[in-house]
């Protein structure tokens, strides 16, 4: 199979650390390839050293397909101030951007009033380059692609840089979209995106002809669009056939397999070490026994001295083969506890209505949230998920309807726990002025979220996202909270810290509320879902898979009723024709039957 990008044996230091080594990978020709890895690992380290922005200290690169014909999204994207969503895509094309661009500038210097000849002859030139080379047809193609993507033509006019993340994201695929490389390399694509873009991402990519290499932690996505998962790790890459269920599954295999090996060698050691003492203990006596008078015990504590030195040339063997202890990975070792909380309901809502001055959020909620309950808050970017957990918490008023918190109620919240956080502390500072620390128990405690040794000394400053989502959890461990408020709680962990997580939040015995686009930890932990689309909102008890049925058959509903209209509307018609002839008659009554027929297997 041809071969779209080969890594062998790349090394990889920062600040004189050696972040991994020994990391191989190959991409075949229309293979989708997924990247994983713990945070800190240095994933983007190595995407930079493949794109030739950066240099392994070891490792060769082979390029089975060159970089001019590659696609990726960045992170972080600098465009000038004044170019508009449009532009930024249609600049894909830079051959017919710059024609534009400079048909443009001319036809403002026109407006302006020039009849300089010489002006509108280059104008003219440039409106028949631009038409031979497909340029109207290339801007209905960004058009389509914008709109694809969830765009109005009212954004295109809009600068790039006043788009939100999301936005910025989604225009970014909108030009890969148009240009279709041979070779995409995604640098965790679905940061900022919403369900239904997500949705149309994986689509696309499944359906998209080239190969691609991606760095994820979302395991849904990883699930649907991977066909090769590689987990890089500071000793190497591992390849794992397939995505991220896969992964773990042959994952859990390897480490099942190496705790056998391990037992096993455990207690070989501990059989050759007791034979090896007692063989030592015979010699012992057998040597002290001896005399050159006595040729029987002098043979006998040889034997015995060969014996011993036999067992412990075995046990050098097997501790020089010995295997490592299995450990799966660095985890979080957390495990939340509620405040005392007797009473059935946590908080009630009814009639709710929200508004700001040029928009209608949501009208008419009612909702009552229970001991165990663990709701899934979700809908599109914009749809007033962050509004409705401000109303919950408090922190905003309706403009109609009531919000009553049972007096016990003690609300912990993710995301102001997150914007709390003091830049000029340390981590260590930032948990000691938690009540009743102390240094022991605050490293301890650290430890399990996986900030060790020296990490604790890091000023909240320096921290990666990551790492300050670690400490606001540290800060909800101890909160003594008995209704947990997490807005987008996974964003920035690496796929091991939130499969702690999950298994923390399961088994809190209090009352959640999660607003996520992880669609996995979605899945694994909700039991309600509250859903937002424009000014509606559906409550509806149940998992997310439960949820998903719902609405399948509220839209095949749908589009029962609609076929219903139609069919109702062309039997109508049918039935005040008049025709001329008995034959076209027949025809007509034929017609007739089967819309009817139609019609009654649809009601039934």
């Amino acid at each position: 199979m041809l071969f779209a990008l080969k890594v062998a044996g790349a090394a990889k230091e920062w600040n004189g650390k050696r972040l991994f080594e020994n990391a191989s990978l190959n991409v075949s020709v229309g293979e989708r390839v997924a990247l994983i890895g713990r945070n800190g690992i240095g994933k983007t380290s190595f995407i930079e050293g493949i794109m030739g922005r950066s240099v392994f200290e070891e490792g060769v690169i082979e390029r089975g397909i060159p970089l001019e014909a590659w696609g990726w999204i960045e992170q972080e994207i600098r465009v000038g101030r004044d170019m508009t969503l449009f532009d930024f895509v249609h600049s894909a094309r830079r051959d017919l951007h710059d024609v534009r661009r400079d048909m443009a500038r001319i036809q403002r210097n026109l407006e302006g009033g020039s009849d300089d000849k010489h002006v509108m002859d280059e104008y003219l030139k440039l409106i028949d380059t631009y038409t031979a080379k497909g340029g109207y047809e290339y801007e209905v193609e960004v058009e389509i692609a914008l709109k694809r993507l969830g765009f109005e033509a009212s954004h295109f006019p809009v600068p790039y840089e006043q788009l939100s993340g999301g936005q910025k994201t989604r225009a970014q695929f909108a030009k890969l979209s148009v240009t279709a490389p041979q070779f995409l390399l995604l640098d965790e694509p679905t940061n900022h995106l919403d369900a239904a873009t997500m949705d149309w991402l994986e689509d696309w990519l499944k359906s998209y002809g080239g190969s691609v290499l991606f760095v994820s932690h979302d395991r849904y996505f990883i699930d649907a669009v991977a066909d090769t998962t590689y987990e890089l790790t500071p000793k190497g890459t591992k390849r794992y056939k397939g995505g991220y269920s896969a992964f773990r599954a042959a994952r859990d295999l390897e480490i099942r397999t190496q705790q056998a090996l391990y037992d096993k060698q455990q207690r070989e050691r501990k059989a050759l070490l007791e034979a090896i003492q007692r063989y030592k203990e015979w010699y012992d006596r057998a040597h002290n026994a001896a005399s050159e008078r006595d040729p029987f015990a002098k043979k006998k504590a040889q034997k015995n001295s060969t014996r011993f030195m036999a067992k412990e040339r075995a046990l050098e063997r097997l501790e020089a083969e010995q295997e490592d202890r299995p450990h799966d990975g660095f985890h979080a070792d957390v495990s939340f506890k509620d405040g005392a909380f007797d009473a059935k309901t946590f908080v009630r809502l009814e009639d709710v209505h929200f508004s700001y001055p040029d928009r209608e959020m949501f009208r008419d909620i009612r909702l009552e949230v229970r001991r165990g309950d663990r709701i899934g808050v979700i809908g599109p970017n914009g749809a007033g998920k962050s509004t409705f957990l401000g109303i919950v918490t408090g922190r905003l008023k309706p403009q109609s309807g009531s919000v009553t918190h049972h007096p016990q109620t003690k609300i912990g919240y993710f995301a102001q726990e997150l914007n709390n956080l003091n830049g000029s502390h340390t981590i260590l500072d930032t948990v000691l002025a938690l009540p009743g620390m102390t240094e022991s128990y605050a490293r301890t405690v650290l430890a399990s979220f996986l900030f060790r040794k020296e990490d604790v000394f890091k000023q909240i400053s320096s921290l990666s996202m990551g790492e300050r989502c670690r400490v606001a959890f540290v800060n909800l461990y101890f909160s003594n909270a008995n209704f947990l408020f997490l807005d987008e709680p996974t964003n920035y962990l690496d796929i091991e810290t939130r499969e702690r997580l999950e298994e923390a939040l399961l088994a809190y015995p209090g009352a959640l509320m999660v607003a996520s686009h992880d669609r996995y930890l979605l899945r694994k932990l909700v039991n309600r879902v509250i859903y937002f689309e424009e000014k509606t909102v559906r409550v509806v008890d149940g998992t997310m898979d439960d949820f998903v049925s719902r609405m399948e058959r509220d839209h095949t509903d749908i589009q029962v009723q609609g076929e219903i209209q139609r069919l109702e509307l062309s039997l109508t018609q049918l039935m005040s024709m008049e025709m001329d002839n008995a034959e076209e008659n027949n025809r007509l009554m034929v017609q007739i039957r089967k819309v009817r027929a139609r019609l009654h297997e649809l009601r039934r």
